[in-house]
């Protein structure tokens, strides 16, 4: 089983016993803005809400939204992280790295990848960021990059993500899929969605 917090084969039986159940389901969405904090994000039609009582921990202000289920692949929207602040609270782990408002690109992709690797699995991958570089957002500057894991006695995982630090916070939208399969076939619709990454109203500092 890849994912320790996912608990893959058990959520596929709870969906389909709590198929009628609102609170335990998956939520369609037929696509347009999704807002989480002060960051909006654009989804397409084909992506389902993940019921929370199915996510691994609690996340800061977040959501998180799949195509195929989230055993396949998982697209999550993370806001509002404080200087100082981890991605995850009350995950029961550990030495969580903190996000800093002064990190460079680079040290934002290995703290995201520091961060997923310490709560998603088991001790069982390693999972690293690459080509962590300086990416546009509508006239606001952020950063991309790639994820690999390397998942021991499973399917290794691909992703990318994007997002950018307003007001020293942290606002990022991070896609993981297993590979090869879903990460390919879901890349398109993911990377949209970074790309659509957006900030309701831009901080501006008067000095």
């Amino acid at each position: 089983m890849a994912f320790r917090s996912f608990h893959a084969y058990m959520l596929l039986a709870v969906f389909v016993v709590a198929a009628g159940c609102a609170s335990n389901s998956y939520r369609s969405v037929q696509g347009g803005v999704v807002a989480v904090g002060k960051m909006r994000v654009t989804l397409g039609s084909g992506w389902k809400q993940a019921p929370s009582a199915e996510l691994p921990e609690k996340l800061s202000t977040s959501k998180v939204f799949s195509r195929s289920g989230l055993e396949y692949d998982r697209l999550i929207l993370v806001a509002d992280v404080a200087n100082g602040a981890a991605i995850f609270r009350d995950a029961g782990t550990a030495g969580l790295p903190v996000f800093r408002a002064n990190m460079s690109e680079k040290e934002i992709g290995d703290f995201v990848a520091q961060s997923l690797q310490a709560v998603l699995w088991d001790g069982a991958a390693m999972l690293a960021a690459s080509n962590a570089r300086p990416h546009g957002f509508t006239g606001i500057p952020g950063f991309r990059f790639e994820l690999e894991a390397d998942v021991l006695g499973a399917a290794d995982y691909r992703g990318m993500a994007g997002g950018f630090v307003d007001d020293d916070k942290l606002y990022v939208t991070i896609f993981l899929a297993e590979s090869p399969g879903y990460y390919e076939k879901h890349r398109q619709a993911a990377d949209e969605a970074i790309e659509s990454t957006v900030l309701t109203i831009k901080t501006i500092r008067m000095n």
